[in-house]
């Protein structure tokens, strides 16, 4: 996979403590050639590690577990977890300490928050080996792409905290990453996407990692405009939706395959296409998923329905049958590359909207999840909708822990440092109604798409 050896790749990862990451990597590099009989093998013995581990530790699972009379001890198959509930990002809210395990050493224990695209934030802990495995698959999914050690990526991002900080790094471990070019899409001006294409071409990136839909904007413009850019080996898509159309443009204007990954801040990649782009394969070393439909069923064939998932490496927050609140659905058969991980067909309903903000700058929901919604938890469940330029609405569905006055502030001021000086205002609700696909959006805008095109020949604020 990588263009070093083994056996000094492993050196140099050990000479960054990172050891742990190289043995998982080298596993996952042989067992996903493994049947789908091996690959359900080991997951259910990591299932059976976790659940009494989780019954043991956890008090929110045993009293769960009581509850459904369920026998950790006697699991024959990892269809035996639909005895238990599903585990919702209210009751995670609600739960927080319970679901932490009391017997993991703090000093062991990573820290990590999200918004979502729902805009339901939440409190996340993982083991260290868990963050170790978590960056070993998306090594491995970024060898599938074409991303080698050492190699030159550019970062089309919308969450500045992912942003590697050289000066934390080894220079050992900055060689290891190569050289990257981050290009921060959380705001988006015009003048913004004519310097991105300038320095992609000086950089020439090997490989370009992107938010979905930033990508497929500043492609656009590009089209428009009549620029040529940069030409990396491949692209590799996450955040959001990524249509059958922003595929099209994209692979066109940069004139290379897109490797679309799914994933979030809760487990990391979930799935990710290999070279085959038919369906995505699932991290199944870490991960089990199902997908249910209304009654908690399993999907039948060619059936859309929610993603469950249980991440089966971590041990200081064990998630099981988490309902991270995508649609999905099932990629049947066996895939040509000739891995036997399982396959997504499709990750259907996770479109996060551009708002339009003051000047004509687009702010990109996930940028908004991340660093408004998710900084309060308080909160509960937020909304962003916009129907006409110059206002935004959020919808709020409080938690017991909200206080109007000190949170609405925090909502007003905090949009405002962000979108400019627009009208926000801010609606409480008792529900936050889901849209026909059942999918809860954070950000519901009907203009940004289609005035995208007049108002990126705007100028910055």
């Amino acid at each position: 996979m990588h263009s070093l050896k083994p056996t000094l790749l492993n050196t140099l990862l050990r000479a960054t403590g990172e050891g742990e990451r190289i043995t998982f990597q080298q596993q996952c590099e042989r067992s996903q050639w493994w049947n789908p009989e091996q690959l359900s093998a080991l997951q259910l013995t990591r299932l059976r590690a976790l659940l009494q581990h989780a019954y043991q530790n956890c008090e929110y699972y045993r009293d769960t577990i009581n509850k459904a009379d369920f026998d950790v001890t006697s699991i024959d198959s990892v269809d035996d977890l639909r005895a238990l509930p599903q585990l919702t990002k209210s009751i995670i809210q609600q739960n927080t300490t319970s679901l932490v395990a009391s017997n993991w050493p703090e000093s062991d224990t990573i820290q990590n928050f999200t918004g979502g695209s729902t805009g339901q934030p939440l409190r996340l802990y993982y083991n260290k080996s868990r963050h170790e495995s978590r960056v070993a698959i998306t090594m491995r999914h970024d060898g599938w792409a074409g991303r080698f050690i050492g190699g030159r990526v550019a970062y089309f991002w919308g969450a500045p905290r992912d942003a590697p900080s050289q000066k934390l790094q080894s220079r050992v471990r900055r060689w290891l990453e190569g050289s990257t070019l981050w290009l921060d899409t959380g705001n988006i001006y015009p003048q913004q996407f004519t310097i991105f294409n300038e320095q992609l071409i000086r950089f020439r990136p090997t490989v370009i990692v992107a938010y979905a839909n930033s990508l497929s904007l500043f492609a656009n413009y590009l089209l428009e405009k009549g620029l040529t850019t940069c030409h990396p080996k491949s692209i590799i898509t996450s955040a959001e939706i990524l249509t059958d159309e922003s595929r099209q443009v994209i692979e066109k204007v940069f004139g290379c395959p897109i490797f679309n990954r799914y994933g979030c801040r809760e487990v990391s990649v979930i799935a990710s296409e290999c070279e085959e782009h038919e369906g995505l394969h699932i991290s199944a070393e870490g991960l089990h998923i199902e997908i249910v439909d209304q009654h908690d069923q399993p999907v039948k064939q060619g059936e859309s329905g929610d993603i469950l998932v249980t991440d089966l490496l971590n041990y200081a927050m064990p998630l099981i049958r988490y309902r991270i609140g995508d649609l999905g659905s099932w990629m049947h058969g066996p895939c040509k590359c000739g891995r036997g991980l399982p396959r997504l067909k499709s990750v259907d309903g996770r479109v996060t909207d551009f708002i339009v903000g003051s000047d004509n700058q687009l702010v990109s929901g996930v940028f908004l999840a991340t660093y408004v919604v998710a900084q309060r938890p308080s909160l509960g469940r937020v909304q962003i909708v916009q129907s006409r330029a110059g206002h935004v609405e959020l919808l709020v569905c409080p938690s017991d822990a909200f206080d109007a006055t000190s949170d609405i502030s925090y909502l007003q001021q905090s949009m405002a440092r962000h979108v400019g000086p627009i009208d926000i205002e801010v609606t409480l609700v008792d529900e936050i109604e889901p849209e026909p696909s059942g999918k809860l959006l954070f950000c519901k805008s009907t203009i940004s798409r289609s005035a995208t095109s007049p108002l990126l020949a705007g100028s910055p604020r």
